[in-house]
């Protein structure tokens, strides 16, 4: 629960009456913000298409998007994500570029400064979901080359990044870490943006800015990705079972 009563510390979040006795004004324009943020994405995406290509130069253009997408948003859950549930208590405090950032999204969502437990239990699992299901798949996962030869690859990395590889690699297990990623994806961001309805926007600046550029612009991705990717792999998946159905079928008649 955050923490909430009459501040004695002068700052721009909402509701006033916020406790951040620590606070520090940020020392970032604006423009410097949006500019860092923008500035990191686009690396990450230009640096993903290269990776994708490299790997696999003939995966679809439709692959090389969800490919985009696994890296970009496992960068995002753990180091964005990751430096919050490490710095939360003193996240209003601090003037590092990643701290000056989520100072400028709590205009939208102040919790992210009050240690509120909801949303930090929420961004501690999206953080730290990846590592754990990284942990117990990457022990032994096989890929298929398309030569058809197979090889023993440990995968260093979260499970979206590895979602990435197995994908850019023609991977069987794409699908599995694809499907379990984005359910999680889909059900946090769910009930983040419940959690804000619920309380009826009190934590979010009264400016239409703060709720249709940050709350649901930055934050709708995380909702309609994963369901498309969630439709995808189900499909796949599906199709998979129904063709080993079939195959052992006509094992037995035989």
């Amino acid at each position: 629960m955050s923490t909430e009563f009459s501040s004695p510390v002068r700052h721009p979040y909402y509701p006033p009456s916020a406790a951040l006795p620590h606070y520090v004004p940020s020392q970032f324009a604006f423009s410097d913000a949006l500019l860092l943020f923008f500035g990191a994405v686009g690396a990450v995406v230009v640096g993903a298409g290269l990776v994708a290509h490299r790997l696999r130069p003939s995966v679809t253009t439709a692959d090389r998007w969800v490919l985009v997408w696994f890296i970009l948003s496992g960068t995002v859950h753990l180091v964005l994500e990751g430096y919050y549930v490490v710095y939360n208590a003193q996240l209003a405090g601090l003037t590092t570029p990643l701290a000056e950032l989520w100072k400028e999204y709590s205009l939208a969502d102040s919790r992210y400064l009050t240690q509120d437990s909801a949303v930090l239990g929420i961004e501690g699992i999206t953080a730290d979901r990846a590592l754990t299901l990284w942990l117990c798949f990457s022990m032994y996962v096989r890929c298929r080359t398309n030569g058809g030869a197979i090889y023993d690859q440990f995968i260093e990395g979260p499970m979206l990044w590895s979602a990435a590889y197995c994908l850019a690699t023609g991977s069987p297990h794409r699908h599995l870490l694809q499907l379990t990623a984005s359910v999680g994806q889909l059900y946090g961001s769910i009930v983040y943006l419940f959690s804000l309805w619920f309380d009826e926007w009190r934590y979010t600046a009264p400016h239409p800015y703060y709720y249709y550029v940050y709350i649901l612009g930055m934050n709708l991705a995380w909702v309609v990705l994963p369901l498309v990717l969630i439709l995808q792999s189900w499909r796949a998946l599906t199709t998979y079972a129904a063709f080993a159905m079939q195959h052992q079928t006509a094992k037995k008649q035989h």
